[in-house]
């Protein structure tokens, strides 16, 4: 080999919610060899090539968060690592950069140090973009034998420089397609809908939990798992609920569901899981067959706020929400009473029919929640209330090793969670390569009666649940908090897993990125095991067959469902990304 040789230059660039990946294959043999000798082998020992992802945008650009930001996350790992298991070579740890910002670049050696004919590396470079639907983050990847060669001005692209080496590139679209196996057999498709939060998005943020869930395929003999989500709500997503679960029930009718779909599961992050409460319930009243030819399996809320988020928060965060700072949404959130919902909380209305008549049908209804961490959605709106609390108090002390006692769960501050959102914190090394080095993430998983959780109730009135419970509707002995969550446990069984993650708990719970968010690795495979590892059959719950007949007959009931949705206000954020993007562009 030449000294300094590239191998492969490539410029390219992601916008908002994009993902490329490459897969890197280097042989030792050349081409048309079909054996490796001895002494190619040793020759081969301690030798590494190199790799570099560039962030090329201007570097006026790092100050341009509402316009972007214009940073990448990326991550290069070896094709054969497994997340949960300990990483016992060192030279085959995984790498990655959680903000590469613009004018920065990431270097990496891949060692060439076992003996095998052919190495295989992933790399993953993410969009960090949030805000803007309208930019793009530029950069580029290099390859080459050594990190000097890295440095070379290069402005055409480059492939193949070497016949030892190849590689092969996928983009968004690639990862996400449906395998062309899934798409040819003749097996039952079971649609597994994902769906993001609030300033979030499907593609890239739920990337690796759509993988994972792949990944049990092959244990589930007697269906093919046909992940999917809606990628068009990204940078709408503070026009409220009932836009976006507009738009979620027509995907979902129109672009993901075919004949030979017979089960449908919802996974929902955040916000996500009462858009996705408003798709199933808009689609059981417009198409009130569907639930009968496709059976409801797996309900799962991840951190979602599915109470609203109107308690616990300071005075000047409810002022914002019910003042339209995030938009509808935050109104939703803040179960703000509205004419356009009969003067009641949207929320309230999706906890009765017909959504309450669907839940039953599901087979799973699971909760995923942080007890700590999460200041975006606490534990009271994410547990629906009604929890074990004291045998989870002592868990969580137990943990903390503190000295004072704790009495009630922590209440994270939301400018403190808004802020770990920017910083992201690490995972530490030790962690990365033996995750077993972690304390355990679940600390409580419990299914919840109706029945037991009105003893709850009562146990816990004047304790940890008071803040929930006082606030009385006029004309009510309960508030709506009490009154969703009360709507919501009826007649049905509720899963509830309560986890304590570390700082950025709201996205380490689904793994927004691979490595930065890697201490929610458990909670991911507690999920896809538990509802896609092939024999779930001992954790359903009973479910009864979904009946169109048993909704009352009466189209006035859900107009707030089916009327055609005014066109929302945006919140602060969305408006000024949206009018600097448009001066940006010289609109």
């Amino acid at each position: 080999m030449t000294t300094g040789e590239v191998f492969y230059h490539q410029k390219s660039a992601v916008e908002i919610s994009q993902v490329e990946r490459y897969v890197i294959r280097y042989g030792l043999n050349r081409r048309g060899s079909s054996t490796l000798s001895s002494l190619a082998l040793a020759d081969s020992m301690n030798q590494s090539i190199w790799l570099r992802v560039k962030n090329v945008s201007k570097s006026t650009y790092k100050a341009s968060y509402i316009m972007g930001p214009f940073d990448l996350y990326c991550d290069v790992r070896p094709d054969d690592y497994e997340d949960a298991q300990k990483v016992v070579v060192s030279a085959e740890a995984p790498q990655y950069n959680s903000n590469l910002m613009p004018q920065t670049h990431f270097d990496v050696e891949l060692t060439l140090h076992r003996v095998r004919e052919q190495y295989t590396w992933i790399v993953d470079v993410v969009s960090g973009m949030v805000f803007s639907s309208n930019n793009h983050t530029s950069y580029e990847l290099i390859v080459g034998t050594t990190k000097n060669s890295l440095k070379r001005k290069l402005t055409d692209n480059i492939q193949m420089g070497s016949p030892r080496f190849e590689i092969r590139k996928l983009t968004t679209e690639d990862l996400w397609k449906i395998p062309m196996q899934i798409q040819e057999s003749a097996k039952p498709k079971h649609l597994v809908i994902l769906t993001h939060g609030l300033h979030s998005n499907v593609p890239a943020d739920m990337m690796y939990l759509m993988e994972q869930i792949r990944e049990q395929q092959p244990l589930c003999h007697g269906e093919d798992l046909v992940v999917c989500g809606l990628q068009d709500n990204v940078c709408l997503t503070e026009r409220g609920v009932k836009f976006l679960g507009l738009r979620l029930a027509k995907y979902i009718l129109d672009s993901a569901y075919s004949d030979a779909a017979t089960k449908i599961s919802f996974i929902g992050h955040s916000l996500g899981g009462l858009v996705q409460m408003f798709a199933i319930a808009y689609i059981a009243v417009q198409h009130p067959q569907f639930f009968q030819k496709v059976q409801p399996t797996n309900f799962v809320g991840l951190a979602s706020p599915l109470l609203g988020t109107a308690t616990h928060n300071p005075k000047y965060v409810k002022y914002s929400l019910s003042h339209g700072v995030m938009g509808q949404t935050g109104k939703d959130l803040g179960l703000h009473k509205s004419k356009r919902f009969n003067k009641v909380p949207l929320l309230y209305l999706l906890s009765g029919e017909p959504f309450q008549s669907v839940l039953k049908c599901f087979e799973r209804r699971t909760l995923y929640a942080n007890c700590e961490n999460d200041g975006i959605v606490p534990l009271y709106t994410s547990a629906m209330l009604y929890l074990e609390y004291t045998p989870i108090l002592s868990k969580l002390q137990d943990m903390k090793q503190k000295k004072r006692e704790i009495k009630k769960v922590p209440n994270p501050s939301i400018i403190g969670s808004v802020t770990s959102l920017v910083t992201q914190p690490k995972p530490s090394k030790e962690y990365i390569a033996d995750p077993s080095t972690g304390d355990s993430a679940i600390l409580h998983d419990k299914e919840y009666c109706e029945e037991e959780c009105t003893r709850l109730r009562e146990e816990y009135a004047d304790t940890i649940l008071k803040p929930y419970l006082k606030h009385k509707v006029e004309g009510s002995d309960k508030s709506y908090q009490q009154m969703i969550a009360d709507r919501l446990h009826e007649g049905v069984i509720w899963r509830k897993v309560i986890v304590a993650l570390p700082p950025d708990a709201h996205n380490n719970i689904i793994v927004r990125r691979r490595f930065t968010n890697a201490y929610g690795w458990p909670v991911v495979k507690h999920l896809v095991t538990q509802h896609f590892g092939g024999d779930t059959s001992a954790t359903a719950n009973p479910h009864s067959k979904y009946t169109p007949s048993t909704l009352p007959d009466s189209d006035d009931l859900y107009t707030w469902l089916t009327a055609p949705d005014d066109p929302a206000s945006s919140g602060l954020l969305s408006s000024t990304s949206s009018m600097i993007n448009r001066k940006w562009h010289g609109h």
